[in-house]
């Protein structure tokens, strides 16, 4: 029967009434019945069995706490009391209806969907932080060596760079060599001590370092104390805004959420408003739908418009950079040129999802400089942003305002920004004597055409204190040719004194995963009315991930370029050749690797560019190693391989081609995960074990065969292996020295039974005599 919530429940028994019943129940509520009945909400299929009250005018009553598990929001009327709990009439609740089966002594409630309270579904977003493994103490030394030869004379040159960490940090430093037989032309570059710190996303850095220069600053070179937030070291950790779409299911649903026509989750809800979180979300505006379908096949979509930007931070989240030392001069030149002090801050934040403010500060021996920026989401337009600072210096005072937008959209996207300088204005980084300019402005637009191509303009213009004003404009045009070929158009021109216009086209080919050639034109005409032409053919094949090699043959009118690099585990080797019309012939021999020490391993390899993995793969050689499922090499004769090129506090895939290992291999896993601390090593032990198998044959000391069911077993060792007919046994888990012993009904004997070096996965390890046992 289906009757509203203010409807009569007739037919139903009625409670007797107990005088000497306790207060608060029926004894103070004359008339008033329990009925204990399955309940179900909205078609939840709760099955939950409640206490339903009845009055004498038909109304139902449920209990608060009930109300509560089933997420429905109380009604705004007075609870009834009975046995000491609040009650509330079903009549109460918004659109209410219920049905009740007194055969089976159910009830069936219905509300409108706004009466539940809301669920909130959080994406977990992909990437998501993991703890990286603590490093244990080991270094690593790059150098990289060239010797060139031509016409005007040779040289020989090179660049080294040592690095050691531990749990504590890693300490590196660079060396370049533009002369390796002359040590005093030898020059020091940076020397790092960073410790960083995943869990609160901030690194400390010790020695050299870039300041962070904020929106207006210019970042420089310094030695000192930085300390600063470091994104990087939690990849997946999203600072921009994200979004967050609600709507409201009348019964169980499923969610599909759509960014710009994407998937990006699918999610089942109950009954009652929801709204799903972290929407992961693209650089520009887009439109992020929901489709709710609910268990009868009824659907509804609700859209939502978003713009995101990078230049944001989310509500509540800080970005900041404090740096103290000395300003370095004459970086890649002089070894220890460090000049006047440099105290710099810079600080931002997220005030709202749609308004992030930025401080920076700096001084300097001879310029004090502050400021203040902001970006704002303006709705759908774009995010606006404006500057303002202040500076103090013995030019005097001065300032820099400043103004900027962005917009992007799928199709369309476009920038503009300005900056005003007065005359007085100075920063840490300005040359001594150098003028600020008076003015500078730049403008992007940015136009896909779909199959078409891509489109792009850009227009700059400086205006200086003491020499010309740069205005230069840029036209660009990209379009695929099919699959056959890919065709970029680029023209560049120059106003002023200097004017020129210039016109690049470029015609690629590829022909292969690796390989591809390319024509490329250029036509430049000059002021003073001169033309010149040049063309350049090039077919080029990069080298692998792993091992291999690659070339380059470019023809530049009358000019010749070749190279060959050879790529192996332990080194990239090249040669280079050069022939140009009137200048001769010249000619550069490189060599470049690393060596380095993991987990006790030393190890020859490739420049160590990132983090180091340090790969086992028990003692068997010649195994594919794969990373990002490429192959990028094969275990040596150990059973090791070096991995050079890791992604610090990423997940990196690596994983075995099980198809490289022999039989008598015992595979735990062939694929694992390596999240490595920045430069830092990692050793990563696959599972992976020999299991020694072998088969032998077992006699009595009357030559007779061991009867079949003897147990054998290697002593030291629980697995027993029963033997077989004509004394034949099949035994795991040998070492190259074993002591065998076999049981016979209470009797044993031991002999040894040595294992040989082999590559038979199931050698036959000869006949052995039983002393002892009697058939």
């Amino acid at each position: 029967t289906l009757r509203s919530a203010t409807g009569l429940g007739e037919g139903a028994p009625r409670a007797a009434v107990d005088p000497a019943a306790p207060p608060g129940r029926a004894a103070s509520h004359p008339g008033v019945e329990e009925l204990l009945l399955q309940a179900d909400v909205n078609q939840q299929n709760l099955e939950d069995t409640v206490i339903v009250l009845r009055t004498p005018e038909g109304r139902f009553l449920v209990a608060a706490d009930d109300l509560d598990r089933w997420r429905i929001r109380h009604p705004h009327v007075p609870p009834f009391q009975y046995d000491g709990k609040a009650y509330y009439p079903l009549s109460a609740l918004p659109g209410a209806t219920y049905r009740l089966d007194e055969s089976k002594q159910t009830l069936a409630i219905t509300v409108a969907a706004n009466t539940f309270g809301e669920t909130a579904e959080t994406l977990e977003v992909s990437g998501k932080y993991q703890a990286p493994v603590v490093p244990k103490p080991g270094g690593f030394l790059n150098y990289s060596l060239s010797a060139d030869s031509g016409d005007a004379g040779s040289s020989k040159a090179g660049t080294f760079e040592a690095g050691i960490f531990s749990r504590r940090g890693v300490l590196t430093s660079g060396v370049l060599a533009p002369d390796l037989m002359r040590e005093s032309t030898w020059v020091r570059l940076d020397t790092t001590y960073e410790i960083d710190d995943p869990s609160q996303r901030r690194s400390l850095r010790l020695g050299d370092a870039v300041s962070q220069g904020g929106s207006w600053g210019r970042p420089v070179r310094f030695g000192g104390v930085q300390l600063g937030t470091n994104f990087a070291t939690q990849p997946g950790f999203i600072r921009y805004p994200v979004l967050a779409a609600s709507g409201q299911a009348t019964l169980p649903s499923t969610v599909d959420v759509f960014v710009n026509n994407a998937l990006v989750t699918r999610q089942s809800v109950p009954p009652g408003p929801f709204s799903v979180r972290n929407i992961p979300t693209v650089t520009g505006s887009g439109d992020i739908r929901l489709v709710v379908r609910d268990l009868l096949g009824r659907e509804q979509v609700v859209t939502l418009p978003f713009y995101g930007s990078t230049a944001l931070l989310k509500e509540g989240l800080t970005d900041y950079s404090y740096e103290i030392g000395a300003l370095r001069d004459n970086f890649g030149v002089d070894s220890n040129d460090y000049g006047s002090s440099l105290a710099s801050a810079t600080y931002r934040r997220g005030i709202t999802n749609s308004l992030t403010g930025e401080l920076h500060a700096e001084y300097s021996a001879n310029v004090k400089a502050a400021g203040a920026s902001a970006n704002y989401l303006f709705h759908r337009l774009g995010v606006f942003s404006g500057t303002l600072a202040l500076s103090d210096s013995a030019a005097g005072s001065g300032g820099l305002f400043g103004l900027g937008l962005e917009r992007s959209t799928s199709r369309l996207s476009f920038g503009l920004n300005a900056q005003f300088l007065s005359g007085g204005f100075r920063q840490v980084g300005m040359a001594p004597g150098e003028l600020p300019r008076r003015h500078q402005a730049t403008a992007n637009v940015g136009y896909q055409l779909g199959n078409l191509g891509s489109l792009s303009l850009t227009y700059v213009a400086q205006a200086f204190r003491d020499q010309p004003d740069v205005k230069v404009s840029t036209f660009g045009y990209s379009v695929p040719l099919g699959r056959l070929a890919y065709l970029s158009v680029n023209a560049v021109r120059t106003f002023g004194s200097d004017r020129s216009t210039s016109l690049f086209t470029t015609l690629t080919v590829p022909l292969g995963t690796t390989t591809s050639a390319s024509l490329s034109t250029e036509r430049t005409h000059a002021q003073d009315g001169s033309l010149r032409n040049s063309m350049v053919a090039q077919i080029q094949r990069s080298p692998p991930l792993g091992e291999g090699y690659g070339y380059r043959l470019q023809a530049r009118d009358s000019d010749l370029l070749g190279s060959y690099t050879l790529q192996t585990a332990v080194g990239a080797y090249s040669v280079e050749a050069a022939s140009a019309a009137g200048r001769g012939t010249a000619t550069r021999l490189s060599a470049s690797g690393g060596i380095g020490l993991v987990g006790g391993h030393p190890f020859l390899s490739r420049t160590i560019t990132d983090s180091i993995a340090v790969v086992r793969v028990a003692d068997y050689p010649n195994v594919r190693v794969l990373k990002d499922n490429q192959v990028v090499g094969r275990t040596d004769k150990d059973g090791y391989i070096v991995l050079p090129t890791l992604r610090p506090y990423e997940k990196n895939p690596i994983g075995i081609d099980p198809g490289d290992l022999p039989f008598d291999a015992k595979i735990g896993t062939l694929k694992l995960d390596a999240v490595p601390y920045y430069r830092s090593g990692v050793l990563v032990d696959f599972p992976v074990q020999r299991i020694r198998a072998g088969t032998f044959r077992v006699v009595l000391e009357d030559g007779r065969d061991m009867p079949s069911g003897a147990l054998a077993q290697v002593e030291g060792k629980a697995p027993e292996f029963p033997i077989a007919l004509r004394g034949e046994a099949y035994v795991e888990g040998l070492e190259m020295k074993n002591t065998i012993r076999v049981t016979w009904k209470g009797a044993s004997c031991s002999f040894a039974v040595p294992y040989p070096k082999t590559t038979d996965p199931l050698p036959d390890l000869g006949t052995y005599v039983c002393k002892g046992v009697k058939p």
